[in-house]
């Protein structure tokens, strides 16, 4: 980790995607003389109250979050063929969409826990995705939405499809508000990126200033 904020960190509690125990994470941290960290376990928010005891013991602030599947604004083909695993091999199916909330207080949090029982309680033996009615009823406030690269939004900007990324961009705008941001992972979007999609190329109002973009 490097300094700055991390807005986007996974733990061990992320099957495959992390590896790392809390208390290691948060000792890094504090190592590296950063004041702020959030946890954003895959689609889980069972690593929290672990992470929380170790960010107040370290004297680093806690924000918490979660990196969740979300369905697609439009949806896709329902009777599109199933992706065929490899030989030899078990196919462990993922939504392809992702976003990242973080809660602001706690209402947020609230909010935030209210998402992920949502998206498990309709998962139906597949992984938990986030239904649209529960992102309108809940993510409206208290929450930073964050839009990644696995965003549909930004999958097409990093596609050079500015003005198909402004139509995608409209619906979070809608409910989410001025609590949209843009994760910035690369760095790699240029002004004029922004500009044709209606975005200010100005960096982001997380509280201690992190690498997000507001939209």
């Amino acid at each position: 980790m490097g300094g700055g904020v991390h807005l986007h960190v996974a733990s061990g509690y992320s099957a495959r995607y992390g590896a790392s125990h809390s208390h290691d994470l948060v000792a890094r941290a504090a190592e590296r003389g950063i004041t702020t960290l959030a946890l954003t376990d895959r689609d889980t928010v069972t690593g929290i109250v672990r992470f929380a005891k170790a960010a107040t013991a370290a004297g680093v602030r806690p924000v918490f979050g979660v990196d969740v599947a979300v369905a697609p604004h439009t949806p896709g083909d329902p009777a599109a063929r199933p992706r065929t695993p490899v030989r030899g091999g078990a196919h462990v199916a993922e939504a392809p969409l992702r976003i990242t909330l973080l809660a602001q207080d706690l209402s947020g949090w609230g909010r935030l826990c209210r998402i992920v029982s949502a998206a498990h309680a309709t998962a139906a033996g597949g992984p938990p995705v986030v239904a649209w009615p529960a992102l309108q009823r809940y993510a409206d406030q208290g929450l930073t939405v964050l839009l990644g690269p696995a965003s549909e939004p930004i999958r097409a900007l990093s596609a050079g499809r500015p003005n198909i990324a402004e139509q995608l961009l409209a619906p979070w705008r809608e409910f989410a508000g001025p609590n949209l941001r843009l994760e910035d992972s690369t760095g790699g979007w240029t002004a004029s990126d922004l500009d044709r999609c209606g975005l200010p190329p100005t960096r982001s109002a997380w509280p201690t200033g992190s690498p997000s973009r507001p939209c």
